[in-house]
């Protein structure tokens, strides 16, 4: 039996800036046999699976390619631009999970494949490009990096929705006699345009900001505000104007109103990609909490992702420990918990 080993290297190129993302990015490897051989100018069967959450998950898109080695052994080929085999690799919501890419290849030029393995996609190439420009919008200019162009009569953010200073805009929910942002906050500028300190995105990855917003330390989030268990909190803190951060107080109304016993259920999306268990999950309420994970405060590492959710209050326990609302991945109660203030968590703000 002929055996083969494709010795792997992914390259996420763009290709060339265009206005519109390409949808597919460069792959090439050098193909050799079981000897350490390299294979020249040799047809060869690529199969590509890209996997959605772990190395052994769904695969969410397929394809093949019959390709040529090159005098050297490489192959090169465009991932998103093969003869599809299962799913649309455009539908595919890169921000959404990790994603694994898994090869497999015919050293004859057919489809009798053999599995490579599977590595997982850190990131794709547009997010790398958009993660390091600072877009903001003010009125009426949106400044993307050292650009900008002046959009006449766009001022007014879409009804039911509240934009923070880097141009973030956020739908939100009434719940009650409570109006929510029912998104996680993602700004990285308190309202009047300081710089936030201790602002942190899960896994250092800027694409997860979009899904999961970013997480804040207390001190962050209160922006040197005393603390407070009032109902409102009085706390404006990183909210935009005319929002502020909720009190345990608040929190406690939110859990009442959608009711006790089976809150949470009620309060997180029923959706997959947030949850790693949401069969339960009604999101009745709106408030769409997602499984946002957490920044350790010890070895500042990056946890939970899809397995549980805080929300900082400005009710302070102690010196060291605040308040804040947790919601369980399996579990339909959300509780008030008190946590270290160095902690990363997401944040909520309500409205005025």
């Amino acid at each position: 039996m002929k055996k083969s080993v494709l010795l792997i290297t992914i390259l996420l190129l763009a290709g060339g800036m265009m206005a519109q993302a390409p949808q597919s990015f460069k792959y090439q490897a050098v193909a050799r046999n079981s000897s350490g051989q390299v294979l020249i100018n040799t047809d060869i069967g690529i199969k590509i699976e890209i996997r959605e959450g772990s190395l052994s998950g769904n695969a969410v898109y397929s394809e093949s390619f019959s390709v040529t080695s090159n005098a050297v052994g490489v192959v090169s080929i465009n991932i998103g631009q093969g003869s599809p085999v299962t799913g649309e690799f455009s539908a595919i919501n890169w921000g959404s999970a990790s994603y694994y890419l898994n090869v497999a290849i015919d050293v004859d030029g057919g489809s009798n494949y053999s599995d490579m393995g599977t590595t997982q996609l850190l990131s794709v190439p547009y997010s790398l490009y958009t993660g390091s420009i600072y877009v903001n919008y003010s009125n009426d200019t949106l400044y993307i990096g050292d650009q900008y162009v002046v959009i006449s009569g766009g001022s007014q953010p879409p009804e039911g929705t509240i934009t923070d200073f880097d141009g973030n805009i956020y739908e939100t929910v009434t719940i009650g006699t409570q109006t929510w942002m029912k998104e996680n906050l993602r700004s990285q500028h308190y309202a009047n345009g300081t710089t936030i300190d201790s602002v942190w995105v899960y896994d250092n990855n800027e694409s997860n900001a979009a899904v999961w917003g970013r997480l804040y330390n207390w001190e962050a989030v209160m922006n040197g505000d005393a603390p407070s268990n009032g109902n409102p909190s009085g706390v404006q803190g990183v909210c935009p104007d005319g929002w502020h951060l909720p009190s345990k107080a608040e929190f406690q109304q939110l859990i009442n109103y959608v009711g006790t016993g089976g809150s949470a259920w009620n309060l997180k999306e029923s959706n997959a990609a947030y949850w790693n268990n949401p069969e339960q999950n009604t999101n009745e309420s709106g408030f769409s909490a997602r499984g946002a994970g957490l920044r350790d405060h010890i070895y500042f590492n990056y946890s939970s992702l899809k397995e549980t959710t805080n929300f900082w209050s400005t009710t302070e326990q102690d010196d060291n420990r605040s308040g804040s609302m947790r919601i369980y991945d399996q579990q339909g109660v959300a509780v008030m918990h008190n946590d270290q203030k160095l902690t990363g968590f997401s944040v909520r703000c309500v409205k005025n």
